[in-house]
């Protein structure tokens, strides 16, 4: 028989396994959701790789281009700086000079661009590194991102990430005029040249001419031209110089962009063998998932049998259930019924004591009667000793009167035994009364025992329906059980789960309501059944009864034989197993009894000693049948 801790117990774990049921739901409708994120994710993955594909394509078209117009400048600042190296200067003084801070103008503006170039160079590298952190790209590991961020500052609109960063395109504002301008010192460079070859042209006119002889010529240029043109000359050579080292340092740098470049190339290849590699994943991915939702949908088509099936079992459980509360009222109306037959045998128990009680009071006044009576017949008795004494010492004194004291002592002789008789007689009734006493005793006993019986019998039925509708119960939550474990087998989706577990739950509380009805039903069964247990009388003695018996078990000498007696009775009211009984000295190992011999020197109860032994046998059985009423006062109190 499940107990209700146990039915507890299993709708617990039913309804834990219903969370766990629900939990994997919500997990794979969690992964599901993950799954389309993932994708897209791989979608805008894609679409940024494509455009920073095509960003980086026209980056390193732009970057070449720009690589060749420096090539190109420089290669005039140098043709530039060999021809004003050449010509013979025959400009005057004030030409010389403008032309030398002219030209450490342009030397400073060269140096001024370079130096820009190269904080411009170091800003993209630190903002290169910055962009790498801002795009989650380890350091090292990915320069195909840091070149394309870095190539999208030199664009026209460079882009990163699909925005314009104004920073970018101011930097690269300014590069373009700090060319310009210095595109314009060149030019401006170019016609000072040029003017000053037109002024050498027209002094050698002069000279072919004759205007003017070569020994004039110091006259007309003075030696302080000459040496601004040496000083020129030697600048030139210097600006030569740090043009060809400037020259130098723009290869090397244009070498390691080329490097770069050709390492943009082939990260960029292998991000796009990493995109393919991403869309095969993708297309698998989205195979998968039509897999499983293809067999996910004739899972949920081939099981719509078994849960038309689940819904008859609980069905069928719920007739159970309703059949079990049926058993339960019937076994509570038969609970009353037994209430009210075993309250009419306890009325019928308490006349019987009455009677018993009221035939115990006539037996004391009759052993009250005939203690009198008897005596009586002793006064009798010896007031007549005391006269034959008398009457036979007269007779020795006398024998006149022999012959009529012979006739007193034969009529006092047939008194005497007249109330012998009488004195039988008495004994008599009183063993009469005894055996009543005894005949009533019995018939209590059977009538107690015969309602133990009906009493026993009527608990044992109430246990087989309990029995059976805690069977119908256990039946019904196995039916249960099995259905859930069909239902977490079957794995339907959120919305049709969420309906059966709102059906289980609905069941649930039936089941539990169920439990709670057969638990008060079983608390009712225990409460009668302990009120049984105190009401009867089979269980509980009297203190003083028993206090009695052992101060006078105690009390007499030990060759009595009363000390049988009362522990005959100890024995029969306590239910001494035979154990018990060999302990106390009642029965032997032999199986044989005690003799109830008096021990040698004790004295036979003869006629002196009967009324002690009358009065010592009727005080146990008042003590006795004072008990009995007693317990039947006490249990019709407790009813009352």
């Amino acid at each position: 028989m499940a107990s209700a801790e146990e039915l507890q117990k299993r709708v617990d774990t039913l309804q834990r396994q219903l969370r766990k049921a629900g939990d994997h739901l919500k997990r794979l409708a969690a992964e599901n959701g993950a799954l389309g994120e993932q994708v897209e994710k791989l979608n805008e993955r894609e679409a940024q790789l494509q455009t920073q594909m095509q960003e980086s394509t026209g980056l390193a078209t732009g970057y070449q281009e720009e690589i060749a117009r420096l090539k190109v400048d420089n290669q005039r600042l140098n043709d530039s700086k060999e021809n004003v190296k050449g010509g013979d200067s025959k400009g005057s003084q004030s030409k010389v000079r403008q032309l030398e801070k002219r030209v450490a103008e342009l030397v400073a503006q060269n140096e001024a661009a370079a130096s820009l170039a190269d904080g411009r160079i170091g800003e993209w590298e630190v903002a290169a590194k910055e962009w790498t952190a801002d795009l989650g790209l380890a350091s090292g590991s990915d320069t195909a991102a840091v070149i394309q961020v870095v190539k999208s500052r030199l664009l026209q609109t460079p882009v990163v990430n699909g925005n314009v960063n104004d920073d970018s395109s101011l930097e690269l504002s300014q590069l373009r005029n700090s060319k310009q301008a210095l595109e314009q010192s060149n030019k401006e460079l170019g016609l000072k040249i040029k003017a000053h070859a037109d002024g050498e042209a027209a002094v050698s006119v002069l000279l072919s001419e004759g205007l003017y002889s070569v020994d004039s010529i110091p006259d007309a240029v003075p030696t302080a031209l000459r040496a601004g043109l040496e000083a020129v000359a030697n600048k030139l050579k210097q600006l030569q110089t740090a043009s060809q080292e400037e020259n130098s340092r723009h290869e090397t740098r244009v070498a390691e962009l080329e490097a770069q470049v050709e390492e943009a190339n082939t990260k960029l290849s292998e991000s796009t063998s990493a995109r393919e590699e991403l869309a095969q994943d993708y297309d698998h991915l989205l195979q998968r998932i039509g897999t499983m939702k293809d067999a996910l949908t004739a899972k949920m088509s081939g099981e719509s049998e078994e849960l038309k099936r689940l819904r008859k079992e609980v069905a069928t459980a719920k007739s159970a259930t309703a059949s079990a509360e049926k058993a339960v009222t019937q076994s509570e109306s038969t609970v009353r019924g037994l209430e009210k037959s075993l309250k009419t045998l306890r009325g019928e128990a308490d006349e019987t004591k009455r009677a018993l009680w009221e035939s115990q009071e006539s037996a004391n006044r009759v052993q009250s009667e005939y203690a009198e009576s008897v005596d009586e017949s002793a006064r009798q008795i010896s007031a007549l000793q005391a006269r034959l004494v008398a009457a036979e010492a007269q007779l020795e004194a006398d024998g006149m009167q022999r012959d009529q004291l012979e006739d007193r002592v034969e009529q006092l002789q047939s008194d005497l035994n007249q109330a012998l008789n009488a004195e039988g007689q008495w004994v008599g009734e009183r063993e009469v009364h005894l055996v009543t006493i005894q005949n009533l005793q019995g018939a209590l006993e059977r009538l107690q025992e015969s309602k133990d019986a009906e009493v026993d019998m009527a608990v044992e039925n109430l246990r087989d329906e309990l029995r059976m509708a805690t069977k119908d119960l256990r039946a019904a939550v196995a039916r249960a059980e099995r259905a859930e474990g069909q239902l977490r087998k079957s794995e339907l989706s959120g919305a049709t789960a969420e309906q059966y577990q709102q059906r289980i739950a609905e069941q649930v509380g039936e089941l539990e309501r169920l439990r709670h009805e057969v638990a008060v039903l079983k608390d009712h069964l225990n409460e009668s059944m302990r009120r049984l247990r105190e009401e009867s009388s089979e269980f509980n003695l009297d203190k003083r009864v028993i206090t009695n018996l052992i101060v006078g078990f105690l009390a007499l000498p030990y060759g009595d034989s009363k000390r049988y007696e009362i522990l005959q009775l100890m024995s029969s009211i306590l239910q001494f197993t035979e154990e018990q009984q060999e302990k106390a000295g009642l029965i032997r190992k032999a199986g044989k009894r005690p003799p109830m011999q008096s021990a040698p020197g004790t004295p036979t109860p003869g006629s002196e000693m009967g009324d002690l032994s009358v009065e010592t046998k009727d005080s146990f059985g008042d003590q006795w049948i004072s008990f009995l009423l007693r317990e039947s006062s006490s249990t019709r109190n407790k009813r009352l």
